[in-house]
């Protein structure tokens, strides 16, 4: 039996997404934030500015201020509020912000990681 073209099709795309789904990122070597393996979709479209101006004014003007000082998620990379409101994560006891709930448990998992991206701004 002869492989038909969409036979090959479908091996190669079954094989790209089992490879691409358990692949990491090396270990950063310069400071300030870096992205990590993307392991979740932020599905962000548009003006990134514009959707965190948004998402921002929808926080006390403290914590507005607060977000926009950090401005990315330490644990995806990913611009604050381009995901909805930013979340506010007390740790260690330092005000940290994250851009969905999808980050959280890397963050309290990992929080002198995350932390130390933080100082390196």
């Amino acid at each position: 039996m002869k492989p038909t073209l969409f036979s090959v099709f479908l091996l190669a795309v079954a094989a790209i997404a089992v490879s691409g789904c358990s692949g990491t990122s090396p270990a950063p070597t310069g400071g300030g934030v870096t992205t990590t393996p993307k392991t979740h979709d932020h599905g962000t479209t548009g003006s990134g500015m514009e959707k965190m101006k948004a998402e921002l004014a929808k926080l006390s003007p403290e914590d507005a201020a607060s977000a926009e000082k950090q401005h990315l998620c330490p644990v995806s990379g990913g611009m604050l509020g381009t995901m909805g409101a930013p979340i506010k994560i007390d740790v260690n006891g330092e005000t940290v912000w994250i851009c969905c709930s999808g980050c959280k448990q890397k963050l309290l998992d990992h929080p002198d990681e995350y932390l130390a991206k933080l100082h390196n701004e």
